[in-house]
């Protein structure tokens, strides 16, 4: 009997192995990661860097001894999956410690290679002190830097999730900050009128931001020391965070002719195949159905990740054992991100996706609001979007600025757009309330009741 094979050991790719072997206990599963580090919370990793969290230790969801001793799981880290030979059920595994190589067979196959930051071809992206943040070791390195050199500035390039999270954790670490985005503005994800709000709060707190503005060159002797930008102007800098985005890693699925889709990520389909009927895909590396959309993108994020590997293995246990397959239920694309006091979130569609996919026949409404009673201590201003489909009043998406917790609200947008609701279904929920916690008319049936007219 041949084994089940896992490439990849962080979110999904541990989801799936876990899932297999808690159901099928006499199945070999064997997972292959690259990291020493596997199935950790990547999205905690700005706050270990700011401070908030004292040690990376505390961000691992799953270590190494406790999957091969507690859930019977043959994991081999710094291992990585270099080739895949469909026609042979084989896999192509390199020991990266002693850079040997051999052949491992499998029954079936998840490729679950994530994805790993986009490091553009910048003159002096080579100097210390320029380093990424996407996997637990790019943290590890950063705050080692950060502990040992005592920078005092700092240039992120790129004002994304991880950028503008990351100028947080610089400020609390006593660094003057500057966010540079090409683009012209920074959280290009949500709509002008969000990304305004979390700039304000950035510049509030003393982060610089040049947006519409690209880094040309990184110059120092050794380590950097400061940035260049194609107007000519440099910034001064002692160290760089290379925050512009992410790659899926399937140089492997590419050579072995699956089928790729979305930003070059791992096409599946509803049971998360791919064209080869014995090998899935999951996580960052793959797309997965946007269910306001109508078809597959890349979108890469942690529940998405996880719920991707856990149903990969489900659907091969399920195969294994001649049953039904189950269907992935898709994503909406829901974030949130804190910006110092200040709270971003969105979910489904905004006017990225309407430009982007051509989208017809969709209206929005935005309202100002508070986050709590009039009268009651702490009340602060929030703004609500909601995006639905013109005719038939279907919920779309939605986006929230806010503080105190307000954007856990996106929760209920996001519930509303998967049952299928309309602007009336939302308006008519019987929401709770309390002073501490909303006005008597929550800010969400406030943005209904405004659409419905």
């Amino acid at each position: 009997m041949k084994p089940v094979v896992v490439a990849g050991a962080v979110a999904a790719g541990m989801s799936a192995a876990s899932i297999i072997k808690r159901s099928l206990p006499d199945r070999e599963v064997i997972v292959y990661g690259r990291e020493e580090n596997i199935s950790y919370g990547a999205c905690g990793m700005p706050y270990f860097i700011g401070g908030e969290i004292e040690s990376y230790e505390k961000l691992a969801v799953l270590k190494p001894s406790w999957a091969r001793e507690k859930r019977n799981i043959d994991l081999h880290i710094r291992h990585e999956v270099t080739k895949i030979d469909r026609d042979a059920g084989k896999v192509e595994v390199k020991d990266l410690e002693s850079g040997n190589t051999f052949w491992q067979e499998y029954e079936k196959l998840v490729i679950a290679t994530g994805a790993r930051a986009i490091m553009p071809p910048i003159p002096g992206a080579d100097l210390e002190g320029v380093l990424p943040l996407k996997q637990l070791e790019d943290s590890v390195r950063l705050d080692e830097y950060l502990n040992e050199k005592k920078p005092r500035k700092a240039v992120i390039i790129g004002g994304g999730y991880i950028g503008v999270e990351s100028a947080e954790a610089f400020r609390n670490r006593g660094m003057d900050v500057t966010i540079v985005e090409a683009l012209p503005r920074i959280l290009n994800i949500v709509d002008e009128e969000m990304s305004e709000h979390a700039a304000e709060e950035l510049e509030n707190n003393e982060v610089a931001i040049l947006s519409g503005t690209k880094v040309v060159g990184i110059e120092g002797s050794g380590s950097v020391e400061r940035v260049k930008l194609e107007t000519g102007e440099t910034l001064e800098a002692d160290v760089v965070l290379m925050s512009v985005g992410v790659r899926p890693n399937t140089e492997i699925a590419e050579e072995a002719g699956i089928e790729l889709g979305d930003k070059k990520a791992v096409m599946v389909d509803q049971y998360l195949k791919t064209n080869d009927p014995d090998i899935y895909a999951a996580g960052d590396c793959a797309v997965a159905y946007h269910n306001v959309l109508g078809r597959p993108v890349h979108v890469p994020l942690a529940l998405g990740a996880n719920r991707q590997g856990r149903m990969a293995g489900e659907n091969i246990v399920a195969e294994l054992n001649g049953n039904p397959l189950n269907t992935f239920p898709g994503i909406l694309g829901s974030a949130m991100i804190k910006i110092f006091d200040g709270e971003v979130a969105k979910t489904g569609i905004g006017e990225t996706e309407i430009e982007q996919y051509g989208l017809k026949e969709v209206d929005s409404v935005s309202i100002k609001a508070h986050t709590l009673a009039g009268y009651y201590p702490g009340n602060s201003p929030m703004w609500v979007k909601i995006f639905y489909h013109a005719h038939s009043k279907k919920l779309m998406g939605g986006q929230i600025y806010g503080a105190g917790r307000s954007v856990l609200r996106i929760n209920i947008l996001a519930t509303a757009i998967s049952a299928g609701m309309r602007l009336e279904d939302l308006y008519n929920l019987d929401l709770g309330y309390a002073p501490p916690f909303s006005p008597v008319w929550d800010p969400l049936l406030v943005a209904a009741r405004q659409g419905m007219k």
